[in-house]
């Protein structure tokens, strides 16, 4: 038999140099480091694009009730009043803030007026990025009324279109009736445009989806819009605010008589 020796596994020097050196080592946690980043961000946005989506189909089952009311009411519009008025005769009911009212988490605000029997569905009426909340317990709205539209409306600029009854929506499609409010602005279920040439804000809308908001219209369907100067809807507001969004709020509010 031969006394040949079989040489097993490598040399000191063979073994650096196959083996992983420190700086490949960070290079490759840099590396992973980033695809994780990416992979977040990405998650992130697909979570934000789905809770735009789910709001938006609130905006849309709203929208439908109110279209359903004014069917069985001859065209008249659902009741759009302010606090003052009776939970049984507005198309949502009390008064949101962050200080003492029980209006906040209450749903009887919302299950005892008038469109709730059309879609018995207490979450439509708040979008799930809206996470405002009284004592610990989520608000129970988001959303608010044009309004210049609805009976118990107000003439907020003279001159005007009130619009009670559907025939006095000249165009439906360019009319919004429901809209993401923001969360330090939103009390009773009217947003109020003041449609005066000099206007700033009076109300508020939120931009909860990447600088924008849905918006529900008259002929049932729903418009992201993304504002180019309404502050994050986190924090507090500082009026006043002019410019682009807030001709554009005027122009999908109503029209001159």
């Amino acid at each position: 038999m031969s006394g040949a020796k079989v040489k097993c596994g490598v040399s000191r020097s063979q073994g650096q140099d196959a083996a992983f050196s420190r700086v490949d080592l960070l290079a490759m946690l840099t590396v992973l480091t980033l695809l994780a980043l990416m992979q977040f961000s990405a998650l992130a946005h697909t979570k934000g694009n789905s809770h735009r989506a789910l709001c938006a189909d609130n905006l849309r089952r709203l929208a439908l009730s109110w279209l359903m009311y004014g069917d069985d009411n001859c065209g008249r519009l659902a009741p759009n009043g302010s606090d003052a008025f009776p939970i049984t005769n507005n198309w949502v009911a009390g008064w949101l803030d962050f200080a003492s009212r029980t209006d906040n988490t209450n749903v009887a605000m919302i299950t005892g007026a008038k469109l709730y029997p059309y879609n018995k569905a207490v979450e439509i009426y708040r979008c799930p990025d809206d996470l405002s909340a009284y004592r610990g317990q989520l608000r129970i709205r988001s959303y608010s009324m044009n309004g210049w539209v609805g009976d118990g409306t107000s003439e907020w600029t003279s001159g005007f279109q009130i619009m009670t009854n559907r025939s006095r929506i000249r165009q439906p499609d360019q009319t919004f009736v429901f809209i993401e409010e923001h969360p330090a602005s939103i009390n009773d279920g009217l947003f109020v445009v003041d449609m005066s040439a000099s206007a700033s804000l009076v109300d508020y809308p939120a931009s909860y989806h990447y600088s924008g908001a849905n918006l529900g219209f008259a002929d049932g369907s729903v418009v992201y819009h993304q504002w180019l100067n309404i502050p994050a809807t986190i924090g507090p507001i500082f009026p006043p605010i002019r410019g682009p969004d807030v001709t554009w709020l005027k122009s999908v509010s109503t029209c001159r008589k």
